[in-house]
């Protein structure tokens, strides 16, 4: 049965916990929101954290457009997050959370945001076996429609993960049926990413930044760390149009982390209207 208790996690102060019992997840509200720890109840976490505050941007963007808030700051594990990525995609997140408790998680709400008029929520949800749903909102509370924008949910795990997704075997005769796609960062020849043809491995080690992403079809993503396997479940919608050249997942890692991410399509936001993203995760000993 799925329990509901509030604490204190370290450098993030007060969380929620959600536990079947098995596997614990922490979720901050004094910052955030962060699902900042996932794991087994009393072991190891996946997720990344920051506590040495390695990651994080500040200067002439935010002393200009949002004095008071403070710069940027990465914190650790899983958020919400904006599509495509500009500086205001880095809006800084350092406010307390709203918390609404249900009998099985909680709905995770942050302010509007000043630049943007976005406001960003996460309902996260328990089953008694362990999965886990996340359900992403953004909500435009300004007066006016957006520009095309697609909810982006990254996962930062710690260091030592490696994670692999399958390639599309779909018959689409004359025309293509996958894409691969890296960033200016990213050297092909790094022993790090991998393909045997079937499916795409990525592992971490200690090394400057390398970034893939594809077209997804099964809309599932598989990460092995720590005697652990975590798996994210998202949407692939046929004909919608996705970020970064058509990637509804990504993989991106450095000498510090390993970021698992997926993308919704992108929309325009009329005024007072949202667009959700969910995830399933499930985590498993292997």
């Amino acid at each position: 049965m799925t329990e509901i208790n509030r604490t204190e996690y370290g450098k993030y102060g007060a969380c929620v916990e959600i536990t079947d019992g098995v596997r614990s997840m922490l979720v901050t509200t004094d910052i955030g929101p962060r699902v900042i720890f996932f794991g087994m109840k009393g072991g190891a976490n996946i997720m990344f954290e920051d506590k040495n505050d390695d990651i994080n941007k500040s200067g002439e963007f935010f002393d200009k457009n949002l004095p008071g808030k403070g710069g940027w700051h990465i914190y650790g594990g899983h958020r919400l997050w904006k599509s495509p990525e500009y500086m205001d995609t880095y809006y800084p997140d350092n406010a307390p959370v709203a918390v609404e408790t249900l009998s099985d998680g909680a709905v995770f709400t942050s302010e509007p945001e000043l630049t943007t008029k976005l406001q960003k929520s996460v309902k996260i949800t328990m089953a008694d076996d362990g999965t886990v749903t996340l359900e992403h909102k953004i909500t435009n509370t300004g007066k006016e429609k957006t520009g095309k924008i697609a909810l982006w949910a990254l996962t930062v795990m710690d260091k030592g993960a490696k994670g692999e997704f399958r390639l599309s075997s779909a018959d689409t005769g004359f025309l293509p049926n996958r894409n691969l796609v890296f960033w200016p960062y990213s050297d092909l020849t790094d022993d790090r990413f991998f393909t045997d043809g079937k499916k795409v491995t990525l592992d971490w080690k200690d090394r400057p930044p390398f970034k893939l992403g594809a077209r997804v079809d099964d809309g599932k993503l598989v990460i092995r760390t720590k005697g652990l396997v975590f798996t994210k479940r998202f949407g692939c919608v046929d004909g919608a149009e996705y970020p970064d050249m058509q990637c509804n997942a990504e993989l991106y890692t450095n000498e510090l982390m390993f970021e698992v991410e997926s993308l919704s399509p992108y929309t325009e936001l009329a005024p007072g209207e949202s667009a959700v993203h969910t995830e399933v995760w499930t985590l498993d000993k292997e």
